[in-house]
């Protein structure tokens, strides 16, 4: 196995020696890179999917589903914890908008500390998957503005009509909705008249990663803000726990520095990547065909 710098600090790139498979690869080397450098790129196996999930198993086994998440996913395996990541428009075709960088589900108390994405089809053209170092970000952004949100926690406020919250929590069952919801550190209010759910969760924007002790500045502040600007959903916001809203200055210096960081898996079919969700955002480039297909499997927990 060949080991590369993905970029300066951040993330690490595993090549086969020549006719080296997938299966010889040593548990220990992968678990270190992951704990190390906070995002592996894996080029040159060209797996196939059932390829990737054995792989994956390797590592877990305890995966999680999209359940409680904010876009449509299409589950691929037999159990649901492999999903195609495109956001699906009316169920039949995608859609292809940009994603800003996002930490996966820090609106819910249950997230995944790592993520797998397997790449069945790039785009023709752009649609990378993009990462940067959440640790790096951090240390980026102004001491007022880190000293802003040790001060003061986030608050994700949403609100689901019956429509919603059938899809998304993936149940018929409002009181099941509102268990989950209440199992996940929400304040839930449930009006059964109306079969509807709205919820609000409170977490900092920063956290320290799993591996290295880093502080992160690692949320959804970005596409729940985007979302809210353009009038894509009004029924998703973020505010400060006191219901302040993050002064646009500040959010226009979190995107500045997140361009500056941000980077692009430069996919291939047959490419696999996995990231430190405690330390790595993503997100996702803007691109005009349908024939990207991008799976994703999430990890609930790993004993390492």
């Amino acid at each position: 196995m060949k080991t590369a710098p993905f970029d300066d600090t951040f993330g690490a790139i595993l090549s086969p020696d020549a006719g080296e498979r997938i299966t010889e690869l040593e548990d220990a080397a992968v678990i270190d890179a992951i704990r190390s450098h906070g995002m592996v790129f894996f080029r040159g196996f060209e797996i196939d999917p059932p390829a990737f999930e054995a792989f994956t198993n390797r590592f877990s086994s305890d995966f999680m589903n999209y359940k409680g998440g904010r876009y449509a996913r299409r589950p691929v395996n037999d159990d649901g914890t492999i999903a195609s990541v495109n956001y699906y428009l009316k169920g039949e075709e995608q859609d292809t908008f940009s994603l800003p960088m996002h930490g996966e589900m820090y609106y819910l108390e249950q997230r995944p500390v790592l993520i797998w994405f397997y790449c069945v089809q790039p785009a023709l053209q752009d649609g990378e998957t993009t990462v940067l170092d959440g640790a790096e970000l951090y240390r980026r952004l102004r001491p007022a503005t880190r000293d802003l949100f040790h001060a003061r926690r986030l608050k994700y406020i949403r609100y689901y009509p019956e429509s919603e919250w059938r899809v998304r929590f993936q149940t018929d069952n409002i009181d099941e909705v509102a268990r989950f919801c209440g199992g996940n550190g929400m304040t839930v209010n449930v009006d059964r008249a109306a079969q509807t759910v709205s919820t609000e969760y409170v977490h900092p924007a920063h956290i320290t990663s799993r591996w290295g002790g880093h502080a992160v500045f690692i949320n959804n502040i970005l596409p729940v803000a985007w979302q809210e600007r353009f009038g894509v959903k009004k029924d998703n916001l973020v505010r400060f726990e006191d219901d302040s809203r993050i002064p646009d200055e500040v959010i226009a210096e979190i995107e500045s520095c997140c361009d500056e960081l941000t980077r692009c898996i430069p996919w291939r079919s047959g490419d696999f990547a996995v990231v430190d969700n405690t330390r790595a955002l993503h997100g996702r480039r803007k691109f005009n065909d349908n024939v990207r297909q991008i799976f994703s499997r999430m990890v609930r927990s790993v004993d390492f």
